[in-house]
């Protein structure tokens, strides 16, 4: 052994030597060239959090940072804190919340302090993390399970009821998702309008006037902020943060048409319109990826949305929308998340909510990993037979992958699931050729030859008239001067 370590000491010593010359890092807040002798923290809402350090160098301190971000979140922030030069200095910075990061009300800050002096010494403190909340009000929390909803000046008895409500509807969001311990999450409501929109993200003007808004949800930061002990909006934006979770991290940003389909769908007792009270008033999804709009026309993005992501779960089944989720985790866009599971783009979906004639996204190729075919189950297929039955015991009738690149029908609404407040909606299926298409051909041939006839007849009839009337280069036969328009 001692042979072993004196072969490797020189290496090692030298790779010592390297590291500590390219990293002079005193990474203890105490016994190096600098210390922070007392940390503090002070939420101060709106304007952000101030925190300061009182710090002791043996050289002049040069410089102070303080890195910053909500606690759940992947991105630092940083900026440079105040102090007088010196050995002993006290550096303050407030931390902003709504200049390059937005920062919501009960989100936790995690924040630490880096500290350069004049000889390259460097010291970074641990992190701390502080709770950011608007100081104006007395706060209360109730746990509602993974959401810890935080609420001011309410009666308890009322919360209680509501809670054991919201805990149905969550679990019910839960069951959707799949998710077996959904990650811990935190529900800030105000009271006022006037208060809650106060702490909203920065809006347009129309917007705030109309009140187009009640909630906010953020994922990155594991908080949303709303209006009200009102079970709509608390759902709507708890699902939103548990459709977040339930995707990971290594999912790319789906279409707003589907984040909020999919929030106002498991909403308690919302209204699902038909797709014949929508189609022609909205665009189509290609267009709604990026939810936008007047206080007028955000509505009807709203209804759509949810009219579609009702059109996938109940007439598709859940099985196959929570495998579309599955796509979407994995990293795929939702084109291709879309093919893989139900043999059709966004384009497809479309015709499909409408009750139209579903069109190939790629024509005579085979849909890779497609759930469906026309007709029943493919018994020899057991690895699509066995692709998940729903939580509720119900196993959609349609699991065997296409090889044809076909269009899918939807397969019958599966027993146990709610059905929606809208008329049914048409089954949409590849069509055989109309007969009025065949007609329309033929108006246009007729149309066509009618054309080609007048033509002719006047060009015979010209010729026989100039063969009368003498030589075709004639002064009479040249269009006048104010016949040309340039």
């Amino acid at each position: 052994m001692k042979t072993l370590l004196a072969r490797f000491r020189s290496p090692l010593l030298t790779v010592g030597i390297l590291l500590a010359a390219l990293f002079p890092l005193a990474l203890n807040a105490s016994g190096g060239p600098i210390q922070v002798v007392q940390s503090h923290h002070e939420v101060d809402y709106p304007s952000g959090v101030s925190v300061s350090a009182t710090i002791e160098s043996q050289a002049d301190v040069r410089e102070v940072r303080v890195y910053y971000r909500p606690a759940s979140s992947r991105k630092w922030g940083y900026a440079y804190a105040d102090f007088n030069p010196g050995t002993q200095v006290v550096a303050t910075q407030s931390i902003p919340v709504r200049e390059t990061t937005y920062i919501a009300p009960g989100a936790d800050v995690e924040y630490f302090f880096e500290i350069r002096d004049i000889n390259g010494n460097v010291l970074r403190t641990e992190s701390a993390v502080v709770e950011y909340l608007d100081q104006r009000f007395d706060w209360e929390r109730i746990n509602i399970g993974p959401l810890e909803l935080i609420y001011h000046d309410l009666d308890r008895s009322r919360v209680e009821e509501a809670a054991s409500q919201l805990r149905q509807h969550l679990g019910r969001v839960e069951d959707v998702l799949q998710l077996e311990q959904p990650a811990a999450f935190k529900g800030v409501i105000y009271n006022k309008y006037s208060d809650a929109n106060a702490a909203f993200p920065v809006q347009s003007q129309t917007t705030t006037d109309h009140g187009t808004f009640a909630g906010y949800a953020f994922p990155e930061q594991r908080v949303f902020v709303g209006q009200g002990l009102d079970s709509r909006i608390i759902v709507h934006e708890s699902a939103h943060l548990m459709l977040s979770d339930a995707l990971g991290r290594r999912s790319i940003e789906i279409p707003d048409w589907l984040n909020e389909g999919f929030a106002t769908y498991m909403e308690p007792n919302t209204r699902v319109r038909s797709s014949s009270e929508l189609y022609g008033r909205t665009p189509d999804l290609r267009g709604m990826r990026n939810l936008s709009g007047t206080p007028e026309t955000i509505p009807l993005f709203y209804h759509k949305s949810v009219s579609v992501v009702a059109h996938l779960i109940e007439d598709y089944g859940r099985e196959n929308f929570q495998l579309l989720l599955t796509e979407l985790k994995k990293g795929s866009n939702i084109e291709a998340a879309l093919i893989s599971v139900y043999g059709f783009d966004d384009h497809g979906l479309d015709n499909s909510w409408a009750g139209l004639p579903i069109p190939d996204p790629v024509a005579s190729t085979p849909v890779h990993g497609s759930r469906f075919r026309h007709g029943t189950e493919d018994e020899g297929d057991e690895t699509a037979q066995d692709a998940g039955s729903a939580r509720d015991g119900v196993r959609s009738t349609q699991h065997s992958a296409s090889g044809e690149g076909v269009s899918l029908p939807p397969p019958n609404r599966e027993p146990g699931h709610s059905t929606p407040a809208s008329p049914a909606r048409p089954v949409p299926q590849r069509a055989e050729p109309s007969p009025f298409v065949f007609f329309d051909v033929w108006i246009l041939a007729g149309v066509a030859l009618l054309a080609a006839t007048v033509v002719g007849a006047r060009f015979v009839y010209r010729r026989i008239r100039q063969m009368n009337e003498g030589p075709e280069d004639s002064w009479d036969d040249w269009p006048r001067d104010e016949e040309y328009r340039g």
